[in-house]
């Protein structure tokens, strides 16, 4: 979460530093990289689940063949990419709508590389319960990208300020962290071993890989399309870039980051409900993701109340630009069907229901596609938050049935439900303290004003109706015990 923190602060300082316009850049052709990321990631979600599978059978050997092989994969598909595109270095104008991410794209291309390694070695570690290192290195890469990011993006090269030089530092703090990853694999039992497995893993990832390949799809395609509509309608190119550049790199951020502790949370689940699953333990399953549900509709309905009211302090506060505030006054709904979202689909990954969730992407996918390419000359940069919506909206809703189905009827959704019908009336109570305050106090005394009586009610609700056991709900994280291997 600490690691979640410090992105969201890299973020800030970005907007504050860059502007909007290169954050927009840096947003676009980060968005194409992403997505060539998916189809050379290899296969880190299956590998963490084989890795936790293997250990629960004190099976060491085939961790190692099974990391291997996914390493290699990543290597030799990650290296043939970038050399393809460095060689098409001179026909890639034509792919952005901005010819300046051209430059920033081919700075940052190299960490498809050092990315290409880096996810197998952390599936590694976390299919073997090892989340201190995981969650360490995590936290180290962070740092290392916002120490790199301020001192090439200030000009310690002169031809890559902004944009470029933030491309750099990604690429520089993943390839230490690469080379930390290694020493710690060799150091915790990993050892390089004969690449078995390998057709496994492709065929068990090839619906996680489709899921990936959709979702970068859908980023990249937003990316690429509203703002050459938005151009269309009128605008220039470097407004358009702008106008992206709040969406993508600070009102969507923003609505992401506390939802970003669910997801975490959500994906320790995952080697203990694989053990469970392999166990037929479900009615332990049934248990740990109502209360996972409830988790993420408390998260998600404290901050739903506070951003519709605030949106345009916090806009101020965090980035220094109102116009991305309005962007979250609008988007604050998203957060409801993104926490089901991230809650939802580790759920289905670690039943090895891949193929379901692959399902609820295409789908979500599906139905943005008409709000990416139609909905920008009617709304403009809101067809944006309106794909976004839309898409997180229909995964969830798709993966829920799938898990009801496997799972079959259980218990408890009615206080999920109630706690996020009891965020509107707060809401709409923030947006009267927001009205009466606002014209009186600066932004940072208005969003104390605010979020203090509104967090405080939500607390009293929670506690007085007995809405969920802190203390059991942080106990279901914990890793089971089990052999050492």
């Amino acid at each position: 979460m600490a690691t979640r923190l410090l992105s969201f602060l890299f973020k800030i300082w970005m907007s504050r530093t860059l502007g909007a316009e290169a954050v927009g850049l840096y947003q676009i052709a980060f968005s194409v990289l992403v997505l060539l990321f998916s189809f050379t990631a290899g296969a880190p979600t299956v590998l963490s689940r084989k890795v936790a599978e293997c250990a629960a059978r004190g099976d060491v050997r085939r961790q190692n063949s099974l990391t291997t092989a996914s390493l290699v994969i990543g290597l030799v598909s990650s290296a043939a990419t970038v050399a393809v595109f460095l060689a098409l270095s001179g026909h890639l104008g034509g792919i952005f709508a901005d010819e300046r991410c051209v430059p920033i794209f081919l700075v940052m291309l190299p960490a498809l590389v050092t990315s290409s390694l880096y996810a197998p070695l952390r599936s590694w570690f976390w299919g073997r319960k090892n989340f201190l290192a995981f969650s360490a290195m995590e936290l180290v890469d962070e740092v290392l990208k916002i120490g790199f990011a301020m001192l090439f993006a200030g000009g310690f090269f002169a031809a890559l300020t902004g944009a470029a030089g933030v491309a750099l530092a990604l690429v520089a703090s993943d390839a230490v962290c690469v080379l930390l990853l290694f020493l710690l694999f060799f150091r915790t039992g990993g050892r390089f071993a004969r690449p078995q497995g390998a057709r496994e893993l492709v065929s068990s990832t090839l619906p996680l890989s489709a899921v990936r390949i959709l979702t970068s799809l859908s980023a990249s395609l937003s990316a690429l399309i509203i703002p050459r509509q938005l151009v269309a309608g009128g605008l220039s190119a470097a407004v358009a870039t702008a106008q992206y550049g709040r969406v993508a790199g600070m009102a969507l951020p923003l609505i992401m980051a506390p939802v970003t502790i669910v997801s975490a949370l959500s994906v320790v689940l995952i080697p203990d409900l694989a053990e469970l699953a392999a166990a037929d333990k479900y009615d332990e399953i049934r248990a740990k993701l109502r209360t996972a549900l409830l988790f993420a509709a408390i998260v998600a309905s404290a901050f739903f109340a506070v951003y519709v009211p605030l949106g345009r302090e916090l806009g101020a506060f965090f980035f220094g630009d109102e116009e991305a505030g309005k962007l979250v006054s609008y988007a604050a709904v998203i957060i409801f069907p993104l926490a089901l979202g991230s809650v939802t689909t580790p759920v289905l990954n670690s039943l090895g229901m891949e193929k379901c969730s692959f399902i609820g992407y295409v789908c979500g996918l599906i139905c943005s596609l008409p709000c990416i390419f139609f909905l920008p000359q009617y709304i403009g940069i809101y067809a944006a938050v309106v794909a976004s919506g839309a898409g997180f909206a229909v995964t969830a809703l798709v993966n829920f049935v799938f898990l009801a189905k496997r799972l079959g009827r259980f218990h408890g959704l009615a206080r999920p439900v109630g706690v996020c019908a009891f965020s509107v009336p707060l809401a709409v109570l923030g947006l009267f303290t927001e009205r009466l305050v606002a014209p009186h106090l600066g932004n940072v005394f208005v969003i104390i004003a605010v979020t203090v009586p509104v967090f405080g009610l939500f607390a009293v609700f929670v506690s007085v109706f007995g809405i969920v056991d802190i203390r059991g709900f942080f106990s279901m994280f914990l890793p089971s015990p089990r052999r050492r291997v």
